[in-house]
């Protein structure tokens, strides 16, 4: 099916682009209302008119029964009943609210595609720490040249308050999140005939930009000059074939300044090389069904694009995507041929920040445009929609996402990344049959750990 770039739904509230404006950091005064009518965050404390989007509610409770990092996450809605579904028969009653991609999907499957939408919950909240960050990041956070990277900036969203395509497009990609992480997770590509694809990692990380107790603005380094943002180190379990290749980033918050570092290790040559493509469109990922630049709507630098803050839509959105990786599902339960399987998902109506990227005059990128989905409240790209240099809609990725107590906040969890030329999909961020859920904010690696040296030695274990 070939779709054609068009307006996005209506009801987005228009907003002027400033594309010269590079100070990004507001007055005292207006930082002041993350404290009144906005959240911590920077999203709006009050519900819609209509009462289908409630208030930011800060006082959720952890559900008893929550085990502690490292266990699956009980559904603190676990009650909660379907309101009514959307299918490929009733969407245009539903249309203002579903993304273009999302109308490709029911256009693509009509018999199968469906959205069961639930009561819409708001009840994340980030780390008294964080959020005081990122109120100080409010009134000192800056763009550098051509908005390419970020100085002052420590912790979290350097710009709750956006006023620009670029400052919004920067929140999502330094988005409040654990200092450490330690977990397997799998991969599965469906292809259009059914058959499949698995793969698993293990992968370790240490974030110094997130890690107050370590660090402060200062030790990190205000324009990133002294840490990466993120050190990260991911083997390879499965496919067999590719058993034992590792992968080492460090990824800045200044990729024109310095740019994202990255090695890999070959067990065949047992040899770590600089892996100078692990950037833009290289294709990455299980059967390279994404691009480096589109892991949980986009990473890495931004010089290729010109981004637009077109607004904020109300949209149905997938969201406290619990059930969906629960441990008594497996992952043929989970994943159908041609997408997930409707009845472990979950949908709820909720506002997001609409970003646009345009390739610049020039540039060479396999996706001419850009359009991310993002949920006011974490700043999680939850859509993002890919056009080809033709003006067609070629992928749509739909990620879950789920309050994580230990983090805490709303964190992204299973990505699912949809071809809708070739009608194959990868799901990435799998969790059901991997005996647990990544542990946040446990141990600590050293910064020795994420060296090249290091990533021999690991392969050679």
């Amino acid at each position: 099916m070939i779709i054609k770039k068009s307006l996005l739904a209506v009801g987005m509230t228009a907003l002027t682009l400033a594309s010269a404006q590079l100070m990004a950091k507001v007055t005292p005064e207006e930082a002041e209302r993350l404290k009144n009518d906005l959240t911590p965050v920077g999203a709006e404390r009050a519900g819609n008119a209509e009462g289908t989007i409630p208030a930011w509610n800060p006082n959720f409770q952890v559900p008893a029964e929550y085990k502690g990092s490292g266990n699956y996450y009980p559904n603190p809605y676990k009650n909660d009943e379907v309101l009514f579904t959307i299918t490929a028969e009733n969407m245009d009653e539903y249309k203002d609210k579903l993304t273009p991609g999302t109308q490709a999907m029911f256009k693509s499957y009509p018999d199968t595609f469906k959205m069961n939408i639930y009561t819409s919950r708001r009840d994340g909240r980030f780390s008294t720490l964080a959020e005081q960050e990122v109120f100080e990041n409010a009134t000192r956070s800056e763009l550098i040249e051509g908005g390419n990277g970020v100085t002052n900036a420590f912790m979290g969203f350097p710009f709750p308050m956006p006023k620009t395509g670029i400052e919004a497009l920067w929140n999502q990609m330094m988005r409040v999140s654990a200092h450490s992480t330690d977990g397997k997770y799998s991969a599965m590509v469906v292809y259009r005939n059914g058959s499949r694809l698995h793969g698993r990692q293990h992968t370790l990380t240490y974030s110094p930009f997130q890690d107050v107790e370590q660090h402060t603005l200062e030790s990190f380094g205000a324009d990133g000059d002294k840490n990466p943002r993120i050190y990260q180190v991911t083997k390879t379990l499965m496919p067999t074939r590719d058993k034992g290749t590792s992968y080492l980033v460090h990824d800045f918050i200044n990729p024109k300044l310095k740019p994202r570092a990255a090695w890999t290790y070959i067990p065949g040559v047992r040899r770590v090389r600089r892996a100078p493509t692990i950037n833009y469109d290289s294709p990455q990922g299980l059967g390279n069904m994404q691009t480096t630049d589109a892991f949980l709507g986009f990473n890495g630098a931004p010089d290729k694009y010109n981004w637009k803050l077109v607004g904020k839509q109300e949209i149905y959105i997938p969201y406290n995507s619990y059930d969906f990786e629960s441990p008594e599902l497996t992952y043929d339960d989970v994943l159908l041929q041609g997408h997930a399987n409707p009845e472990h998902m979950r949908y709820e109506l909720h506002r997001v920040w609409v970003v646009r990227g345009e390739l610049k005059d020039g540039e060479r990128h396999v996706y001419k445009t850009r359009d991310l989905f993002i949920d006011e409240d974490s700043w999680q790209t939850v859509y993002a929609d890919h056009y080809d240099n033709r003006d067609v809609l070629w992928r749509t990725t739909h990620i879950n996402t789920i309050n994580a107590f230990d983090v805490p906040g709303i964190a992204g969890r299973t990505a699912l990344y949809y071809d809708l030329i070739s009608r194959d999909y990868m799901a990435a961020n799998l969790l059901n049959e991997e005996n647990g859920v990544p542990k946040y904010n446990q141990e600590r690696k050293q910064l020795s750990y994420f060296t090249p040296n290091n990533l021999r030695k690991l392969g050679l274990r």
